[in-house]
């Protein structure tokens, strides 16, 4: 990772992913079961801490120096690093047996899917902060190992949440979760292809061009979903705000294959 990035691409994760954090924690507070209390609290505070951090970003964002942005990085690790135990308690206490277990209406892939992405968050900024590189195309089928699940996952939830009547919908969305459990797996080989040097074969551009072709397919699917929850005309369990969400996420999945494909044709 270059160094001369370091400003940019931290401002940039911090102003994408800290806002997927806040929301994450508004989410999870949302569907826990009333009785639970202690967790609701604990959640809105993660939500809360989120929001404040945002704000410091977008001020630093007017403003970086390295000093700042290092300063802001470290803060995000360390929040998201607290946020991540959380998360893996409240899966713990989903799928357990006992006393101890919560009811809600947290799925546990769901909570288990925003672990991962915090741990991706947690991930790039460490990199960042301590300018550590690795070679171009393990970077690229790691992006498309983790972003195709994350699609995968996403179309899953949007098929639980739909309601049954809206068929055509329920039918793409189906479609949309096998498309990508099969791209997660293509990546998944093609990385232990490419071991344990990991050269740039043509096969990875095509990949890449493949990964950026469905990952717009799926951003349009739900943008044009949002814009039927927005105007009621929809059927489903679906907040406007988590079909923002899942249409953020993939248009930073399409921005960051754009990305990776430039990367390739300087190579």
């Amino acid at each position: 990772m270059a160094q001369g990035n370091f400003i940019p691409d931290s401002i940039d994760n911090n102003l994408f992913w800290l806002r997927i954090m806040m929301e994450h924690a508004l989410f999870m507070r949302l569907a826990f079961a009333c009785i639970n209390i202690e967790l609701i609290n604990e959640a809105q505070q993660f939500e809360q801490a989120y929001s404040n951090l945002l704000n410091r970003a977008r001020a630093v964002s007017n403003a970086p120096t390295e000093q700042n942005v290092r300063a802001l990085n470290q803060a995000s690790i360390d929040l998201t690093r607290s946020f991540t135990c959380f998360k893996t308690m409240v899966l713990d206490r989903i799928i357990t047996c006992g006393p101890a277990k919560i009811g809600g209406y947290n799925f546990p892939l769901l909570i288990d899917h925003i672990r991962r992405e915090a741990l991706a968050f947690i991930s790039r900024l460490t990199a960042l902060q301590t300018g550590r590189s690795e070679p171009l195309a393990l970077t690229i089928v790691r992006d498309q190992t983790f972003w195709h699940r994350i699609m995968a996952d996403h179309a899953k939830f949007i098929l639980h949440l739909l309601d049954p009547s809206e068929r055509q919908f329920v039918e793409q969305a189906n479609s949309l979760s096998v498309l990508f459990d099969q791209k997660r797996l293509q990546a998944l080989d093609l990385k232990s292809m490419l071991e344990p040097n990991f050269p740039v074969y043509p096969i990875l551009k095509r990949f890449t061009k493949e990964s950026l072709r469905v990952a717009t397919q799926i951003r349009d699917f739900k943008a044009s979903a949002t814009e039927l929850i927005g105007d009621c005309e929809l059927l489903s369990v679906i907040p406007e705000l988590l079909a923002d969400h899942v249409r953020r996420e993939a248009d930073r999945f399409a921005q960051t294959m754009e990305r990776r494909l430039s990367e390739l044709s300087q190579v």
